[in-house]
């Protein structure tokens, strides 16, 4: 029964769900870089990469905002104490060092991406947050827009202009979401310090900011096609991206309430990740039978 709720806790310290959706992309952008699929073992490095980053960011994350998440995640296993904070701390050294080890197998590029993302999650809890929320927020969207500059060294190994056709759509999206979500925790945030958008300049202010950044997301997410990184299936799933986007922003910029803040990220976070993942599917799928 103990190793059950340790396990529990291990999985839900990692942010399973987040690694998958994470890795799920770096395999899209693959493929799509490859346009196939192609070294499978290549492929598996790099999602093993992606996971054992990702595990030890959301680990040294929750190490550091224990406090917070008293007040506004408590079921998170270092704020409800099934794991202390060194042992977080520790697993995410672990989840690091593998995760450099595996991207060094890659290619020098691809390490140096990893190596800088490492230095900004580490940096991020101790330092970024509690200097500037909205920097914060920055930073978390350059992180999200890794992903796809992680899979074009992978396939590159360099950074072109393909992966980087889709930094905007990406970061965009990930500082919009992030500058919204830092609304529903303003008072934990308040509590312990942390100078988040919504805390510093209010609450309209952070929502109006935050459907912003999702437009220009939207703005910004042609750019893979005009500059030929990707094929007419792509515009698929981004019209369902943009589709979404615009129901969950346009409605904040007339009515920043956090009430509505609340409502349009509850419709957002619950049925997006169905309607893209079935648009994203329908775009990978022929690479996969006709790649393979």
């Amino acid at each position: 029964m103990q190793l059950r709720v340790n396990v529990r806790a291990i999985i839900t310290l990692m942010r399973l769900p987040y690694i998958l959706m994470l890795d799920f992309l770096c395999v899209l952008f693959i493929v799509t870089f490859q346009k196939g699929f192609y070294s499978a073992g290549l492929v598996g490095l790099a999602v093993l990469t992606v996971s054992l980053i990702t595990a030890g960011g959301a680990a040294i994350n929750d190490c550091f905002d224990r406090d917070s998440d008293a007040l506004t995640h408590p079921e998170r296993p270092v704020a409800s104490h099934k794991i202390s904070p060194a042992g977080a701390a520790q697993f995410s050294a672990l989840m690091f060092l593998l995760g450099l080890g595996t991207a060094f197998a890659i290619n020098f590029v691809a390490f140096g991406i990893v190596a800088v993302n490492v230095v900004l999650f580490i940096a991020y809890p101790r330092v970024v947050k509690r200097f500037s929320g909205f920097l914060s927020n920055l930073v978390m969207g350059y992180l999200g827009a890794t992903v796809a500059l992680f899979a074009g060294a992978v396939v590159f190994q360099t950074i072109n202009v393909d992966p980087l056709s889709f930094v905007g759509l990406i970061a965009g999206g990930a500082i919009g979401l992030n500058v919204l979500k830092d609304i529903l925790t303003l008072e934990g945030d308040v509590c312990t310090g942390y100078p988040t958008l919504a805390a510093t300049r209010g609450v309209h202010i952070a929502a109006v900011v935050g459907a912003l950044f999702l437009l220009f997301s939207v703005i910004t997410s042609p750019l893979p096609f005009i500059v030929g990184a990707v094929g007419v299936a792509y515009l698929f799933p981004i019209v369902v991206w943009g589709g979404s986007v615009v129901v969950t922003a346009v409605p904040l910029l007339s009515a920043p309430r956090i009430e509505n803040v609340r409502e349009r990220l509850r419709i957002f976070t619950t049925y997006f990740p169905y309607i893209v993942g079935a648009a994203s599917v329908a775009y990978i799928l022929p690479f996969v039978i006709w790649g393979a």
